[in-house]
Formats: C-alpha cells, structure tokens, sequence
C-alpha cells in the first residue's frame, strides 16, 4: 500500500498502467516549465507518500522521456521522508522540452529496507573477487 497526501491542487495521484505487471508508479507533475536544452530542473509533483515502514523508494526515468533525452536523476526517497516528492529532470537534448500540470514525468519503485548495522571485517570468498568492470566479457 502506498499513502499518499496532496499537497496541492493541481497534483496527480500516482497511478498503476497496468497492474500486476508493472513494477513501478507513474509520477506526474504538478507544474509547468521549460526545461532549456542541456539543464536540469526540480519538477514539483504536488504529493507527499508514506511507505510501508519496511520500504522506501526509487525514483526512475520513463523509457518514454529516455528516447527525448529526458532523465531523471538523484532518486531516493528514505522511509521517514514526508515531503514534496521533486523529481531532478535532467534535459540532454539540444531543444528545449516543456513539461506541462499532468504530465507523467518519472517512475516511482517501491522498494524494501535493507540497510542494516555496518560491520568491519574480513569478506568471504567468491568465484569473482575483485574482478570489476567488463570481467565478464563481452
């Protein structure tokens, strides 16, 4: 369950396209702008969200945006966060883009709590180890 609060008029509730299959929330925004090409933007959804104590979220860009060079960027929302919900748009395109009230702007993942007591230590072995970037081949 996701709780929501209005915190202005012109916000959209997050909706589901397709329930049961989609992973994910549309965000919408509560505003107008003009993102100039190469800048990026706070975009203001207008809502406030409580999540299940265990779980917080991830704010994601739509594959849709994605083809505009539209992203999303700096996405986490922490469990015991209770303010406005602003999605960073980040515009990679040469043209400027306008994002109009109502809009479906970014992807909201719920996600459960992980992050538990630090603890410094010897790590076990594994079959890869330190192999890092491109150590699987192509």
């Amino acid at each position: 369950m996701l709780k929501v609060k209005k915190l202005s008029p012109d916000a959209t509730l997050p909706t589901v396209a397709h329930p049961g299959e989609d992973i994910g929330y549309d965000l919408y925004s509560a505003e107008e702008l003009t993102l100039a090409a190469h800048s990026a933007a706070g975009v203001r959804t207008g809502i406030a969200i409580e999540f299940v104590p265990t779980a917080g979220g991830i704010v994601k860009t739509r594959s849709g945006l994605a083809k505009k060079r539209l992203l999303c960027n700096a996405g986490v929302i922490d469990a015991g966060y209770r303010g406005e919900i602003i999605v960073l748009m980040e515009n990679l395109g040469d043209e400027p883009y306008t994002i109009r009230k109502g809009d479906k702007i970014a992807q909201l993942l719920e996600h459960p709590f992980l992050a538990g007591e630090v603890v410094e230590g010897e790590l076990n072995e594994t079959s890869r180890g330190s192999k890092g970037f491109g150590s699987s081949g192509s």
